[in-house]
């Protein structure tokens, strides 16, 4: 089975949305899903006649969640977060939605998976976590096969934003110790929040930091 990634931009906000799925399977999941209608995403899981069954959030801000509502109506996926993500998800401050328009939304949490607890599975492959706090105290990482999916916490020589609520610089520095300790001597690609995919033993650091 070949793993299949592919990634939407989010709208309004320019965040990445990423699909993984295979040619010979239904089922995929869905990464960040921060579109509201999410009209594009829906395009692709109909053009490949693809079901989404999960749901990962890689952390709480809106623009990364704003389209769960709608596929959970749709197709009554489980969402996977984190614990923190989970408690964010549902208010409206926390998930810095009511900043955004002055109305925000919460995210309805009836079909939940907590990643702490959970080894996925997609097709032949594992999927596992990581806690990788820094830019949210929801933030997690996770990775399946040579992919690695970082949220916020890692962008391409982008410095990760610590200033909003639940950030920690201390946090952030733990957390990409952590991933360069498991990560390092591989051929890692990384697929961020905002921006471009790219390599892990490419990144300088100081960048980030």
């Amino acid at each position: 089975m070949e793993l299949l990634i592919k990634t939407i931009k989010n709208k309004p906000i320019d965040s990445n949305c990423f699909i993984l799925y295979n040619n010979s399977s239904s089922d995929c999941i869905i990464v960040d899903p921060g579109t509201e209608d999410c009209c594009d995403l829906l395009l692709f899981l109909n053009q490949n006649k693809l079901v989404p069954g999960n749901i990962i959030l890689t952390h709480e801000h809106f623009d990364h969640i704003m389209g769960v509502n709608k596929l959970i109506d749709l197709f009554n996926c489980n969402i996977v977060c984190s614990e923190k993500c989970l408690e964010y998800i549902g208010d409206k401050k926390k998930n810095l939605s009511v900043f955004q328009n002055q109305v925000g939304f919460e995210i309805k949490t009836k079909n939940v998976i907590l990643a702490s607890n959970e080894v996925l599975k997609l097709g032949n492959y594992n999927i596992e976590f990581k806690e990788t706090l820094g830019h949210s105290l929801g933030s997690l990482s996770f990775w399946i096969n040579k992919n690695l999916f970082t949220g916020d916490v890692l962008i391409e020589n982008t410095k990760t934003i610590t200033k909003l609520p639940g950030g920690c610089i201390n946090q952030l520095k733990n957390s990409l110790k952590l991933l360069n300790e498991l990560f390092c001597q591989s051929d890692m690609i990384v697929y961020p929040g905002h921006g471009e995919i790219f390599m892990f033993n490419k990144i300088d650091f100081k960048n980030i930091i």
